[in-house]
């Protein structure tokens, strides 16, 4: 039941509203038309653009809207797990398929509009492409879970169009839409292959191109499984703090 009412707040929250589904619908509707007037429109370009206003929107949602939820909750649900039988775990649980559902009813709606506007094929490799833009969802998630107990809600809400769009453009490789590559762009893209990002574009890529993507696909799914890293890192770093706290506080 918890689950589905945070569905249904999500969806009447104005921030969800313009962060991930109008602006980046706005996007990629003018993206479409003003490559359609210019004449360089082709399929390959379609599934890009797709997969970019997809991403977008998943960072509003994962980065900003997430994370404000997390931070203003937490406390509450701790309180929750100490009080009644509705432990943390099902919380997170519950937080996955809440943030599961969402992010695919971003990529419902860019479906749709793309379908509309025949930008997009819905076809199987379509499938896999949202299925694999879910997993970037939940990767972003984390880092909007990570963020929201790290952060108070009013920093949040300050910094939420430099956290959504920090994040978009970390995931976009911008190397699939510009044809030379400068020091700035080169720069960019190795510090981005440390990101699912980076992998997923070249499998859009290498799909278009009907070339093999199986050695991408292992290179996005390894990336994804760098977040536990980071966690083990925050969750290392927490409990060395904590004992630091308990030290100082024995000598007192």
């Amino acid at each position: 039941m918890i689950k589905w009412l945070d569905i249904k707040e999500t969806f009447r929250n104005r921030r969800f509203i313009l962060f991930t589904l109008i602006f980046p619908l706005g996007w990629y509707i003018m993206i479409i038309n003003i490559s359609r007037v210019a004449k360089f429109f082709d399929v390959s370009n379609g599934a890009l653009w797709f997969v970019v206003a997809c991403v977008i929107g998943i960072a509003g949602n994962s980065i900003v809207t997430f994370s404000k939820k997390i931070s203003e909750t937490q406390q509450f649900y701790r309180l929750q797990s100490k009080t009644s039988h509705y432990a943390m775990k099902h919380w997170l649980l519950d937080q996955v398929v809440v943030q599961s559902v969402l992010n695919l009813s971003i990529c419902a709606v860019n479906v749709l509009v793309g379908s509309l506007l025949k930008a997009i094929t819905v076809n199987l490799s379509l499938l896999v492409l949202i299925i694999l833009i879910l997993g970037l969802g939940l990767y972003l998630s984390v880092i909007g879970f990570l963020i929201g107990i790290l952060v108070d809600g009013d920093t949040i809400s300050a910094l939420s169009m430099p956290l959504s769009m920090g994040f978009g453009v970390l995931m976009i490789r911008w190397d699939t839409f510009m044809s030379g590559n400068g020091p700035l762009i080169e720069s960019i893209n190795f510090f981005q292959q440390f990101f699912p990002g980076y992998y997923l574009f070249d499998i859009v890529q290498k799909m278009m191109n009907h070339q093999r993507w199986e050695v991408s696909l292992g290179k996005y799914l390894l990336s994804l499984l760098l977040i536990i890293v980071v966690i083990a890192l925050l969750f290392s770093w927490q409990q060395r703090k904590i004992k630091h706290l308990k030290t100082i506080y024995v000598d007192m």
